[in-house]
């Protein structure tokens, strides 16, 4: 399930290109005032797979068809959209009655108006072929050792482990979500490499003190139709409720 915000920009200001981190913490105070001692539980122990812990939830980049970037700041011109999504009702139920009850979605010194919030139909998958976007950036990581110390690394997206990862990724969540694994385990992923060669840097976003380096490169997804949907709801990869990871279906 996910939401759409219809967002209007404030006049002759701009915002900050490294917004991930002020946004997910926009998302926990909503959560928070509408329902605390939820909000807390999710940011402190989420949903966990062994060592590992999900939050089971992601938001899109902040869209629009016209901006402008000077240096390290972005100008929205125009109606901006923001996508959030998550299997868990409670999150969206908590998150969109709180909004509902304010009008602005505040970053820093940053304000934009809350014009509309809409609960957006959910595409149809099939097993054969479904073709996807980004609406942001897909990450995934290995260890490796460094000056003898292990240390987590972002994988390029030409690595084989990088889709890999996010098939283990996927069937992880799916576990969390319904506490036994799927019947069955095949998922092809596939990157569009043309596209990717034309920008194979991928998208470097400044979190908190971290870079992380991701990849906004179309893909098709075919197999089981319960780990694509996993997919869809809760994103692809890493570091989802930072703001990585969500996609889109198109036709």
């Amino acid at each position: 399930m996910r939401i759409r915000l219809t967002l209007l920009p404030e006049e002759d200001k701009s915002l900050n290109i490294n917004y991930n981190y002020f946004l997910s913490g926009w998302i926990y105070n909503t959560l928070k005032k509408a329902n605390k001692e939820y909000a807390e539980e999710l940011h402190a122990k989420g949903y966990s797979y062994g060592k590992k812990v999900f939050k089971l939830f992601t938001f899109s980049q902040l869209r629009s068809k016209n901006l402008k970037i000077v240096n390290e700041n972005i100008v929205f011109l125009d109606k901006t959209y923001l996508y959030i999504t998550s299997p868990k009702k409670e999150f969206l139920l908590n998150f969109v009655g709180e909004v509902l009850n304010n009008d602005v979605l505040k970053l820093q010194d940053y304000e934009f108006k809350i014009e509309s919030v809409e609960v957006l139909k959910e595409p149809e998958f099939n097993n054969e072929e479904n073709k996807f976007i980004c609406l942001s950036p897909i990450v995934t990581s290995t260890a490796v050792e460094i000056d003898g110390k292990r240390k987590s690394v972002n994988l390029p997206l030409h690595h084989p482990r990088f889709v890999e990862n996010l098939k283990n990724n996927l069937i992880e969540k799916y576990y969390v979500l319904y506490n036994t694994l799927p019947d069955n385990l095949s998922l092809n992923i596939n990157f569009d490499m043309e596209y990717y060669s034309q920008k194979p840097k991928g998208k470097r976003i400044k979190y908190k003190n971290v870079y992380v380096r991701g990849y906004m490169v179309p893909f098709t997804m075919s197999g089981n139709i319960e780990l694509i949907k996993v997919a869809y709801d809760c994103g692809m990869g890493e570091k989802n409720s930072a703001g990585f990871g969500m996609i889109q279906k198109i036709r």
